[in-house]
C-alpha cells in the first residue's frame, strides 16, 4: 500500500508543477526576458567593452574629466551663498585633498625614492613644475567663470601645439612649419571664441547673449579676459610638459605632490592677502556634494587614463581625448540648455582640426626612421633625442 501511495505521489508531483506553471505564465515570460537581456548584456560586454578595454577606459576618463570641469563651473556659478566661490578656493580644496593623499601614500608604502621633496638636484625644477602647473589649472578654472564649458575646454586643445613650440625653444626639439601653421591657425579659432569687440563689433555682443548670464558672459571684455587667462593656462601647461622631460628621473608622485603643494600654498596666501577674497564655507548638501564630486571624478579620471594608455597606441589615445568636446557640449545642453553661437562653433572646429593634424603629423614623424630628417624643420635638433610623447597630452588638468 505504501508503494502504491508513493507512486501516486510521484505522478501527482509533475501535475502540480505543471499546474503551478500554468497558473503563472507571466512569471515564466519575465524570467525568459530577464535571462535573454542578461545574455545580450554579457555578449555586448565581452565583444565590445572587454575586447576594447583600452578605448573604453580612455573614453570613460574623458567623461570623468568633463564631469570634473562641469562641476567646477557649477561651484563657481552657484548663487546660493551671498559670496560666490572663487576659483582659488575650489583649487585649494581640491589640491589639499590631492596633497594629503600623496603624503599618505608615501608614508604608508615607503616606496617613493627621495620622498617627499625629491632629489636635491631637481628640487628647483620641481618647484617650477608646481608653479607652472598652478598657472595651467588656474587659467582653466578662471575662464570657466565667463566662458561656457565647451569654449573653455576647446582652448585647452592648444596645449600640444604650444608645447611643441616651447620644446623647440627650450629643448631644441624638432618643430615643423606644419605645426607652426596649425598653431597660428588655432589662434584664429581662439579669437572666434573670445569675440573681442574691437574685431567683431556689435556681433560679439549679440552672439554672446545667452538666456543665462552664468553660462557665458555677454560682456566682450569679460570674455576676452577669460580667454586670455585660458591662454595663460595653456602656456603654463606647456611649460609643465617641458619640465617633466627634465625631471623624468624623479618619481611621478613627487611631481604630483609638488604641483598639489604649490597650489595649496599659492591659493591660501592669495585668498588671505587679496582684498575682497575670503574662504566661503559650503552651506548645504549640494555644495558639499559638488566638492566631493570634483575630487572623486578627478581621481578616477586619472586611474582610467593611466589604465587606458597602457592598452592602446599613443596616436589613438590622443585622438580619443577629442571626445572631451562632445561631452562638454552634452553637459552644456543638459544643465544649461546652451548651444554655442556660430562664431564659437567655427572657432572650436578650427582648434580641434588643427590639433588633430598636428598630433597625426607628430605621430607620423615619431614612426619615421631616425636617419630621415624632415626638410621643413625650423630647427634640425638631434634626431636621437626622444621628442615629447603624445601620451603626455592625455593628462588633461593635473598633468599627473
Amino acid at each position: 500500500m505504501n508503494h502504491i501511495q508513493d507512486g501516486e505521489d510521484n505522478h501527482r508531483a509533475p501535475l502540480m508543477s505543471t499546474t503551478s506553471t500554468m497558473n503563472h505564465p507571466n512569471n515564466l515570460d519575465d524570467d525568459i526576458q530577464v535571462s535573454a537581456f542578461n545574455s545580450r548584456l554579457q555578449t555586448f560586454y565581452h565583444n565590445y567593452i572587454l575586447a576594447n578595454s583600452g578605448i573604453s577606459l580612455l573614453i570613460l576618463s574623458q567623461v570623468l574629466n568633463s564631469i570634473m570641469v562641469t562641476t567646477c563651473k557649477l561651484l563657481l556659478t552657484d548663487t546660493s551663498n551671498p559670496i560666490r566661490f572663487d576659483p582659488l578656493q575650489v583649487l585649494f580644496f581640491r589640491m589639499l585633498i590631492t596633497y594629503t593623499c600623496c603624503l599618505l601614500y608615501m608614508y604608508i608604502t615607503k616606496s617613493v625614492t627621495d620622498a617627499p621633496f625629491g632629489p636635491r638636484n631637481l628640487r628647483l625644477y620641481l618647484a617650477c613644475r608646481g608653479v607652472f602647473g598652478f598657472l595651467g589649472v588656474y587659467g582653466l578654472y578662471f575662464s570657466l567663470q565667463y566662458l561656457s564649458v565647451l569654449d573653455a575646454m576647446a582652448i585647452t586643445f592648444l596645449i600640444p601645439m604650444v608645447t611643441g613650440l616651447v620644446a623647440w625653444i627650450v629643448l631644441r626639439e624638432r618643430y615643423s612649419l606644419l605645426e607652426a601653421a596649425c598653431t597660428l591657425t588655432s589662434l584664429a579659432g581662439v579669437l572666434l571664441i573670445a569675440k573681442p569687440k574691437f574685431l567683431f563689433g556689435s556681433l560679439a555682443t549679440k552672439e554672446s547673449l545667452p538666456d543665462n548670464e552664468l553660462v557665458e558672459s555677454s560682456s566682450p571684455a569679460k570674455r576676452l579676459l577669460a580667454t586670455g587667462m585660458g591662454l595663460a593656462g595653456v602656456i603654463g601647461s606647456s611649460l609643465v610638459y617641458v619640465i617633466l622631460r627634465i625631471v623624468k628621473s624623479a618619481h611621478p608622485l613627487i611631481s604630483v605632490s609638488y604641483f598639489a603643494l604649490t597650489c595649496v600654498i599659492v591659493t591660501s596666501v592669495s585668498i588671505t592677502v587679496t582684498p575682497g577674497l575670503v574662504f566661503v564655507i559650503p552651506t548645504n548638501a549640494y555644495q558639499v556634494f559638488l566638492f566631493l564630486l570634483i575630487g572623486l571624478s578627478g581621481f578616477f579620471m586619472q586611474f582610467c587614463l593611466a589604465a587606458g594608455v597602457q592598452r592602446v597606441k599613443a596616436s589613438l589615445a590622443s585622438l580619443i581625448t577629442y571626445t572631451n568636446i562632445i561631452f562638454a557640449l552634452i553637459w552644456d545642453l543638459i544643465i544649461w540648455g546652451h548651444v554655442p553661437g556660430l562664431l564659437s562653433f567655427i572657432g572650436i572646429i578650427i582648434i580641434i582640426t588643427m590639433a588633430a593634424i598636428a598630433v597625426k603629423y607628430k605621430s607620423y614623424i615619431e614612426k619615421a626612421p631616425s636617419s630621415s630628417s624632415s626638410p621643413i624643420d625650423l630647427e634640425g635638433g638631434d634626431p636621437k633625442n626622444d621628442s615629447i610623447e603624445l601620451l603626455d597630452f592625455e593628462i588633461a588638468d593635473d598633468h599627473e
